[in-house]
């Protein structure tokens, strides 16, 4: 029988409980200053410390002929450190549907969809803190290239709750002072470009 790590050494600072859990994510992006500012309000406000100072690396498979995104999916794994965690992460079809699960080992993950007909088509790497505050959790993240932008989000597997958690983030956003001016709904890829 495998023994499980502490939290620590999966590089988490507390117990994410049911945060990350469901089928849907539902998600604000802004664009930010002084990320500093965003997570002095998200600890006023009760706010705990989830990841800090992780480093993380996307890379996205699909097949030759691009069928996942034809099809309004998006395959990621992506590899933390310096925790050393990897997740592979299914988005879409549509704004809201995601699913990610813990994996053993990021080049055997790689190796394995390559073997069934997949291909690198992108990659991206952020530093990335991610902070709880109640329902929600609050991603920093600084994408180089591209600067520092804060996500609010909830993840669920009640479709039906989806109106609901976005009225409840609308909330959220204005507590937080994130400005819908500076709201931002493109993935950090499309921004990136080619």
């Amino acid at each position: 029988m495998t023994e499980s790590l502490p939290l620590n050494k999966k590089g988490m600072l507390c117990d994410p409980g049911e945060h990350f859990a469901g089928r849907f994510e539902v998600e604000r992006k802004f664009r930010i200053g002084d990320p500093a500012v965003l997570c002095g309000r998200v600890c006023s406000l009760g706010g705990k410390a989830f990841a800090v100072g992780n480093i993380e690396l996307d890379l996205f498979f699909d097949t030759p002929d691009g069928r996942l995104d034809r099809a309004g999916l998006q395959q990621v794994v992506r590899h933390m450190q310096p925790s050393g965690r990897v997740l592979w992460i299914i988005k879409g079809p549509g704004e809201d549907a995601c699913l990610a699960t813990d994996l053993p080992e990021f080049a055997k993950a790689c190796d394995m969809l390559a073997a069934l007909g997949y291909r690198e088509t992108g990659r991206l790497q952020k530093r990335r803190d991610i902070y709880f505050l109640g329902d929600f959790h609050v991603t920093l993240d600084d994408v180089p290239g591209l600067g520092n932008f804060a996500e609010l989000s909830v993840m669920t597997d009640d479709e039906a709750a989806l109106a609901g958690w976005r009225e409840r983030i609308d909330t959220m956003c204005d507590e937080l002072g994130l400005e819908a001016d500076a709201e931002e709904t493109r993935s950090y890829r499309d921004m990136l470009g080619p």
